[in-house]
């Protein structure tokens, strides 16, 4: 079926997702997300159930669909890509299809994806939009990096992310069902939290909506000391910049230099490895307050684990427990201080000296898990050597080894 195209439209935020765009769309044209997704094509239908639009479009779609949704919210083919989490894939290693095949969306939903297909992190500062006319009627970007659980920080406003709404504590954006929760509601802000409110009442009416305004609620929890908080916006700017579509191509991991898609997949590893043999680390911890947060969350996740394992099953914890990414940006943001510090060495034999134990100890938790995450699709030949899953190269040291920025601390 042939739609017609919407009759006024958006040109897209730098670095927004569809969600976002479609939301503010929904808003610009006084009509509901669901219907703004139907004349865009993204509505998928049977004759059994109402039309829904896959969560997974969010990470890609067909040619012929994104073309459709291209002509009809009058965008051209490649900034309607940009909308898209997959073509982040040439810099961030976890959502790669060459690195990390896949063949399905649904797959980058998997733990070990390290990627927030359902949820998103936000700064709501940043949701408040540019001092221009469509920024104060519309607000910010929901932005496509903020579903990435590396991206822990905001650079521009100096602030940790935050991951739910306060007054629900729903993750952000998270949609039981479908790409949007609420399509069919009209006249919600799309800084709104669209879930359901929490079990109170006003009055005698009880809300449905959540509706808190997430660019106006108070700044996140952040470290409780200056040194902490500028470590870490010290290393997300230093990732900001990796990430960045005119970072470079290439940088060093474990003395050697990788394609940057392959050293997030490093990154990836070594940080799961920090957290699941602490305190084995601490002494790379870069202060004493990042290393109390990382030992609470790898207590609780420790606890967790062994408590979901089945007590007829061979595996003594919970695999997900272990591999998926940090939810906290503070937890997130302190681990990955560590996984850097460690792939920053210029020569291979220091990072085996202080990463190998590391997997050594993991193996004994379950040694399976561990040997299959060593050799996880994407990982540099550099870090596969360095904790003995390929034969060795020659290890020598490279003068043109990229260096990030300054460090604090």
């Amino acid at each position: 079926m042939t739609r017609r195209p919407l009759s006024r439209s958006l040109d897209p935020l730098d670095d927004e997702t569809l969600v976002g765009f479609l939301l503010r769309l929904a808003l610009h044209n006084g009509t509901t997300p669901a219907q703004i997704a139907d004349r865009m094509g993204l509505m998928d239908a049977t004759d059994d159930t109402p039309g829904v639009v896959s969560p997974w479009l969010l990470a890609d779609m067909d040619k012929p669909r994104l073309v459709r949704a291209a002509r009809a919210a009058h965008l051209t083919v490649p900034e309607a890509s940009k909308l898209l989490l997959a073509p982040m894939g040439h810099r961030y290693g976890l959502v790669s299809s060459r690195y990390q095949p896949w063949t399905s969306p649904q797959q980058l939903g998997r733990p070990n994806r390290w990627l927030f297909m359902r949820t998103s992190q936000y700064c709501p500062p940043c949701l408040v939009g540019d001092d221009d006319p469509l920024g104060r009627l519309y607000g910010g970007a929901w932005k496509r990096t903020w579903r990435l659980p590396m991206v822990f920080a905001c650079s521009r406003h100096q602030q940790l992310l935050s991951r739910t709404c306060p007054e629900c504590r729903t993750p952000g954006q998270f949609a039981p069902n479908g790409l949007i929760a609420r399509p069919s509601t009209v006249d919600l802000h799309p800084a709104q939290c669209r879930a359901t409110s929490p079990a109170s009442r006003t009055g005698s009416v009880r809300r449905s909506v959540c509706g808190t305004d997430l660019a106006r609620i108070r700044s996140p929890r952040q470290p409780g000391d200056a040194d902490s908080l500028g470590v870490l916006l010290a290393l997300q700017q230093r990732l900001d910049a990796v990430l960045s579509a005119d970072g470079p191509q290439k940088i060093n991991s474990c003395g050697q230099l990788v394609p940057v898609a392959q050293y997030f997949i490093d990154l990836r590893v070594v940080a799961t490895l920090v957290l699941a043999t602490w305190p084995e680390a601490s002494g790379f911890a870069a202060t004493p307050t990042l290393a109390q947060v990382i030992g609470q969350e790898a207590e609780q996740r420790l606890r967790y684990s062994r408590r979901r394992a089945s007590g007829v099953s061979k595996r003594p914890y919970g695999i997900n427990s272990l591999l998926s990414p940090m939810e906290s940006p503070l937890t997130m943001g302190a681990v990955l201080t560590i996984a850097e510090r460690m792939l920053d060495g210029r020569e291979k034999r220091w990072t085996r000296m202080v990463v190998r134990p590391l997997y050594d100890s993991a193996l004994m938790l379950h040694r399976d898990t561990f040997r299959k995450l060593a050799r996880l699709s994407g990982t540099s030949s550099a870090l596969q050597e360095v904790l003995g899953a390929a034969k060795e190269t020659t290890d020598s040291s490279n003068p043109e080894i990229y260096i990030r920025g300054p460090r604090n601390g």
